[in-house]
């Protein structure tokens, strides 16, 4: 059996070649692309509904709202993301045994009517939290379905890149939600659930025309694993040499969650309170590392595509060296933080390809389970480990102990990328 981490690839191999739709041009491969990435740019914008429907649920039915708790709005939207973890592990499940597209597109249709369910009685809290509850559900599913799909259907050559440009739409997403948000406001938040509805709807239907099926390839991989007397499930996938990649990949993604989250979450309270500036002012600071992102994104994919997949822990470890910069300034320095923000965005881009490098670190018969639990895996990690370091703050050490803590996950996870195998240009086991 081929050995990922030190065959070359051969030529003509799968992951040389298109896997599915083979019989396309490029221009209906570029086409089938789009079509998937309308559901992943919607799944992203999907995350920014409670910024939509938050303000109405916490006023009184008197004045228009809902009359709910701050409590009762927030324990709603974390039911949500809870739920993208089994969410996970479900689709991944199903679109081994069904295939990606239709279990895409099953997912795409499901988190828009869970969408629109509460619209039924907006006032309702128990409607609102299963509704939440089964779209993060559906989430969950996402990253894993959508990513092996496209891979399947572009040679490796481009997979980092096409990897990058969906992991990308999450910023595109933030910053579409945002203008939306203002231009309509909460007097119209129900055109704003409806914009979060409609559209997987018809990304759900050009994925249908457009995208080419896998159900044959699914049957193939089927084949594979009854061969080898396993099927394909999370168990078969965690043997051997690839339980101690799952572990380390699962931890690689928790590091990249906890300490994004850890910066990103106090990053304008510690310009504001600990600094002094005005909210205005953070604000410009913090939205260039939005714009970093973006751009970080794809460059660190093409990178992937072109000298590595591992190559992009360079900007995990910038990373820890920007937030270390950004420690050292001071509230006459706002130019320089918004230098150190662009750049930090731009680093933080380090994961671009991950849906690309996750799925070809498994076998290929587990394309359908790899990325998903890979990357939301580490979502379990940051449930336990944010609380954690939130309760820094409370500490003497305050915002810079948590800063020094996110400076040790950032370089602590470039060191464990480095132990990990690289893939491109790598022949996968079946």
């Amino acid at each position: 059996m081929a050995n990922p981490e030190t065959k070359k690839q051969v030529a003509g191999s799968d992951d040389d070649v298109v896997i599915i739709g083979k019989d396309r041009t490029n221009t209906q491969r570029i086409i089938a692309f789009m079509s998937v990435l309308v559901i992943y740019f919607f799944y992203c914008y999907n995350f920014m509904t409670g910024t939509f429907v938050r303000p109405t649920m916490v006023k009184s039915i008197a004045n228009g709202g809902f009359g709910f708790e701050l409590s009762q709005a927030s324990a709603i939207f974390a039911v949500m993301s809870f739920a993208t973890i089994p969410g996970t592990l479900l689709f991944g499940t199903l679109s081994s045994k069904f295939g990606k597209k239709r279990t895409l597109i099953g997912i795409a249709l499901m988190f828009s009517f869970t969408t629109y369910l509460p619209l039924f009685s907006p006032t309702n809290f128990t409607l609102w939290r299963v509704a939440r509850f089964t779209t993060g559900l559906a989430l969950g599913g996402v990253f894993g379905t959508a990513v092996p799909l496209v891979t399947e259907m572009f040679p490796q050559k481009y997979r980092g890149k096409l990897a990058a440009i969906l992991t990308s739409t999450f910023s595109v997403a933030m910053i579409f939600a945002g203008k939306l948000y203002g231009i309509l406001g909460d007097a119209n938040w129900r055109i704003l659930i409806y914009t979060a509805v409609i559209p997987p709807i018809i990304g759900a239907i050009l994925t249908f025309i457009f995208v080419p099926d896998d159900k044959k390839h699914t049957e193939k991989l089927k084949k594979i694993a009854d061969k080898k007397g396993e099927k394909i499930n999370y168990l078969s996938m965690y043997k051997g040499k690839y339980l101690f990649i799952g572990i380390g990949v699962i931890l690689l993604s928790g590091a990249n969650f906890v300490a994004y989250s850890g910066f990103s979450n106090n990053a304008t309270t510690y310009l504001t309170s600990v600094l002094g500036m005005s909210a205005a002012t953070a604000g410009s600071i913090y939205s260039l590392q939005g714009i970093g992102q973006l751009i970080g994104y794809n460059i660190w994919g093409f990178v992937s595509d072109k000298f590595g997949r591992k190559v992009p822990l360079i900007g995990m470890a910038l990373c820890g060296v920007f937030v270390f910069v950004y420690m050292q300034l001071g509230a006459d320095d706002a130019n320089i933080f918004k230098i150190v923000s662009l750049f930090l965005g731009f680093s933080i881009g380090f994961s671009g390809a991950w849906g690309a490098y996750y799925t070809e670190l498994f076998p290929k018969r587990f394309s359908a389970l790899a990325p998903g639990i890979s990357f939301n895996g580490g979502r379990i990690i940051s449930s336990f480990a944010l609380p954690i370091l939130a309760g820094v703050a409370s500490t003497s050490r305050g915002m810079t102990g948590i800063f020094t803590i996110v400076i040790a996950i950032f370089i602590g996870g470039a060191i464990l990328w480095a132990f990990l195998p690289e893939t491109l240009n790598r022949e996968r086991e079946a």
